[in-house]
């Protein structure tokens, strides 16, 4: 339960500041804490995985698409696997900095001192 009221704190912190809920709450992110993974809001996550996270799925993404709609019988796989993962490195990159640099300027609270489930916060931060 811990994560949960963290994850509500945080979501509740990041919305008072003015953030659009796709924002701190993206569908990829939504579908992943779906699928068992415990993953922070974007702004509270470490940069690593916020590279991973939104970078090698858009990468994945492009690299097919741009196969069956441009690069089949003009470029060689080897080529495509090359451009897809630079290019979802890129990306990625661009959006991990990108959230850093918005959880700097809007002055987030750190992740391990958002409230937690004690006796105390359990009404204060329960879900609505």
């Amino acid at each position: 339960m811990l994560f949960e009221h963290r994850l509500f704190a945080a979501h509740k912190e990041l919305a008072s500041k003015g953030v659009q809920e796709l924002n701190y709450n993206p569908p990829l992110f939504r579908l992943l804490r779906r699928l068992g993974l415990r993953l922070k809001p974007p702004h509270h996550e470490r940069f690593l995985v916020n590279i991973l996270a939104l970078g090698l799925p858009t990468g994945a993404i492009w690299g097919v698409l741009m196969w069956f709609f441009g690069w089949q019988h003009e470029v060689s796989p080897a080529f495509a696997l090359r451009q897809s993962l630079l290019f979802g490195i890129g990306l990625g990159l661009l959006m991990a900095t990108w959230l850093w640099f918005r959880r700097k300027q809007l002055k987030l609270t750190p992740w391990d001192a958002l409230p937690h489930s004690t006796s105390r916060t359990q009404k204060r931060w329960q879900p609505k």
